[in-house]
């Protein structure tokens, strides 16, 4: 077998597919194995030629292994949900078998199986817990778990209420947090896996890694060795939390993930995860991109000595001294760019024998103003408000009885006060004029540092605008995956939850990943609701009690799926054996 490109005259159009060379007597044919998708772009070829090799290599070790995934019987096996069916003479086949004779005693759903299913197969998630043999039933159950999670929001009660009612699969609470407390002891091999299924698409390494972290709180205010306080990005302070550390390629297919207590400060999870992944993960040429929380100089000496190319955002006002700061603001506009359409004024300086690129952009300047005024009008109503003072329009000064007093009590947040200032001893308070106009002159610019000499400013910047890719994940696996709030409270069961929602995660990235390059992107929710709409009635005869299914209709969405899957859906009536 190989990867067989074929183009269309006048067209950007190119088809990949693996085909099988055949010879029957002095005549030689090829046949196609897979089709995996239309390229419009290099790009898009490159992927769609290492999906095709990635298909060979797993082709070729499993027919070896006489256990192929790709094969219709192989599949129909997997198929979880729906029991296999055979003939038997006993039974009436269902062409014999009338309308009236039969009630449906059950509806179950196939499609999250027959294609998660064998995408989780397909990408040796089963092995998470050891090979086949040495796992049993817990590898079962895992594979249900995590498809369960990938369609349905909520807790394991709720995900093992819908694996009884809508797939046929029986499990009882208690043995999905049995089965979470071997999961614990696994998650290495649980990262390992999803690596090498992300890796194994750009031949056995990562290209890229976005990286940034977001935290997940309880409903809960017990502290532990994990739960803490600490600043919360879904804004929940009153409740403990965790911080979650993701990194993934530039499309979005996870590359590892770490779990920090709740107070850990942003800036130092890189060299944990660092020196976590140095052992189980091949990142050894990686373009590193990453936010501004993560610039400090220890996080850049430590890609440095890792020999990594990286990215970083850098907060100019923190990290340079006063005379580079008024450099920066003297210094001319140089090059435009534009960059995903928006228009980029660049200009590059040296510092600390690294490259930092200064943009400015004016819609960046109109929200940098927009959330100071902001800021400002929220400070002024605070403060009139609370302690029924009022500012005069004029001079800014805040009037009212025992103003020094309440003001600075009212005033606890460093936003707040980086614009005010008082005036004597007796606590007046005035907005202060030269904070604003200074900090005004900064609006619109944005600074990334790196250490790459050969890429353009262009190229550099369009890489670190990927990291909407990892924003974007976290949306998924908070509001689609439902990862948060956690309610264990076990260290052990929450590491476990959090690394079944991760295998839920990548498989959801996989999924759309191969279904874009095949046919057309769709997003999580689509997916979910095509899959969720391939069923089959389960009937049953009334004299007999024997059973058939009858498959339900096929949406334009599930057949699209399916064929970039290369599944067959059975859409014929038959018996049912359980």
């Amino acid at each position: 077998m190989f990867v067989r490109v074929k183009t269309t005259p006048n067209s950007p159009r190119r088809s990949v597919q693996v085909v099988e060379t055949l010879r029957s007597g002095g005549k030689v044919s090829q046949k196609i194995v897979r089709y995996i998708g239309i390229a419009l772009d290099d790009a898009q070829e490159a992927k769609m030629r290492a999906m095709g090799n990635e298909f060979i290599e797993r082709a070729t070790a499993d027919a070896l292994n006489k256990d192929s995934l790709f094969t219709v019987d192989s599949i129909a096996v997997r198929r979880a949900g729906r029991p296999a069916r055979q003939s038997m003479a006993s039974v009436a086949a269902a062409s014999s078998v009338a309308l009236t004779d039969v009630e449906e005693v059950s509806r179950r759903v196939e499609g999250p199986h027959e294609v998660l299913g064998h995408l989780y197969d397909y990408l040796r998630f089963d092995h998470v817990l050891g090979d086949k043999r040495g796992a049993g039933r817990g590898a079962a159950m895992l594979r249900d778990l995590v498809i369960a999670r990938s369609m349905v929001c909520g807790s394991k009660r709720a995900c093992a209420r819908a694996l009884e009612v809508d797939y046929g699969k029986t499990y009882t609470t208690d043995s999905l947090y049995r089965l979470m407390d071997g999961i614990h002891e696994r998650l290495d091999d649980l990262k390992r896996v999803v690596f090498e299924a992300t890796a194994s698409l750009s031949g056995g390494q990562v290209d890229m890694m976005l990286f940034d972290i977001t935290t997940l709180y309880f409903e809960s205010v017990a502290v532990d060795e994990l739960r803490a306080f600490g600043y919360s990005k879904d804004q929940k302070y009153h409740c403990t939390q965790v911080v979650l550390a993701l990194a993934t390629n530039e499309d979005g297919l996870p590359i590892g993930y770490e779990l920090f207590a709740g107070n850990t400060a942003e800036v130092s999870t890189l060299v944990k995860c660092m020196q976590d992944w140095a052992g189980t993960l091949k990142i050894d040429k990686v373009s590193f991109v990453a936010d501004r929380a993560l610039c400090s100089k220890a996080n850049l000496a430590l890609l440095e000595q890792h020999k990594l190319s990286y990215v970083v955002a850098m907060p100019l006002r923190r990290n340079l001294k006063a005379s580079e700061q008024a450099q920066i603001l003297q210094t001319q506009l140089a090059v435009a760019h534009e960059v995903e359409g928006d228009l980029l004024w660049v200009r590059e300086f040296e510092w600390m024998e690294r490259r930092v690129i200064v943009t400015y952009s004016s819609k960046r300047a109109h929200k940098d103003q927009a959330d100071r005024q902001a800021l400002i009008d929220k400070l002024k109503l605070k403060l009139g408000k609370a302690q029924k003072q009022s500012i005069d329009p004029v001079t800014g000064e805040i009037k009212g009885k025992d103003r020094g007093a309440n003001a600075r009590k009212l005033i606890t947040n460093s936003g707040y006060l980086k614009y005010i200032e008082q005036t004597d001893a007796g606590g007046v308070f005035v907005l202060d004029e030269d904070k604003l106009h200074s900090d005004a002159a900064w609006d619109g610019l944005h600074a990334i540092v790196t250490t790459d000499r050969t890429s353009s400013a262009a190229q550099l910047l369009t890489r670190y605008r990927r990291l909407w890719v990892i924003e974007d994940s976290f949306r998924l696996m908070k509001h689609n995956l439902a990862i948060r709030p956690i309610y264990h409270f076990k260290p052990e069961r929450i590491k476990a939850h959090i690394g079944i929602c991760f295998l839920a995660f990548a498989l959801i990235r996989h999924a759309q990943q191969r279904i874009k390059l095949a046919q057309k992107a769709m997003s999580t929710e689509e997916i979910r609701r095509a899959l969720h709409s391939v069923q089959a009635s389960i009937l049953e005869h009334k004299k007999t009690k024997a059973k058939y299914r009858l498959p339900s209709a096929f949406s334009q969405d599930a057949t699209r799926i399916y064929k970039a899957f290369d599944i067959k859906r059975d859409l014929d009536a038959g018996i049912l054996l359980e």
